[in-house]
């Protein structure tokens, strides 16, 4: 599997507010139409916040996965009640996202790092300690028996958290990437009777051509 990382065009400094998703989207969308045309076999949307995600699927034909989405499923296959470390900003988001992916049910608690994403890279010994005490308290307190996060900028805490909990951490990237690649391999994608390409329209003074 050849993985490649394309930065979209332009976009706002992070990806936490539903504005910053409708800045970044027109971006997006030309980066996922662009890659279709470039014989891409499938893509994977980097943030939780899933920017996008049915536009994008309303573009192309290829397979479009999105980070919190493969992660809420994963989860739901490893326990029936599942944590969801969320950063502050961007939980309104994700709790959305929830309810509209139908996992409401399973999710048994949203858990708050309290850390901006830039720290997660920056001041981890810091952040460790804080995403440390959410995973013990979804586990006392809510009874966890899976733990998602729901920012990609929590990945490189995943594998020492492992060694430590006994209870799976989900590492929503991971999940979404693979889930793409068995799309791939199984020769399935998303529906276009869910996702329906859009119809050719008419120009108008100051309406916006879609490709």
């Amino acid at each position: 599997m050849e993985i490649e990382v394309v930065p979209i065009e332009a976009g706002p400094y992070s990806m936490e507010f539903a504005t910053e998703e409708v800045l970044a989207g027109p971006c997006i969308l030309d980066a996922v139409r662009k890659a279709e045309n470039d014989g891409v076999d499938g893509v994977v949307l980097d943030c939780c916040v899933d920017p996008v995600l049915r536009a994008a699927r309303e573009t192309v034909r290829i397979p479009v996965m999105a980070p919190l989405h493969s992660g809420l499923h994963v989860a739901s296959m490893l326990g029936y009640r599942t944590a969801v470390l969320s950063m502050r900003n961007g939980q309104q988001t994700i709790e959305e996202h929830i309810r509209a992916y139908g996992f409401e049910h399973k999710v048994c608690s949203i858990q708050v790092v309290d850390c901006p994403p830039a720290d997660l890279i920056e001041s981890q010994e810091y952040c460790l300690d804080v995403i440390r005490r959410e995973i013990e308290l979804a586990m006392s307190a809510h009874r966890a028996e899976a733990i998602l996060f729901a920012c990609t900028a929590m990945s490189g805490y995943v594998d020492g958290l492992r060694k430590q909990y006994d209870i799976p951490i989900i590492e929503p990237m991971a999940c979404a990437i693979n889930m793409a690649a068995s799309l791939v391999t199984l020769g399935l994608s998303h529906s276009k009777q869910c996702y329906e390409t859009l119809p050719a329209r008419k120009s108008a003074p100051g309406s916006i051509d879609i490709p």
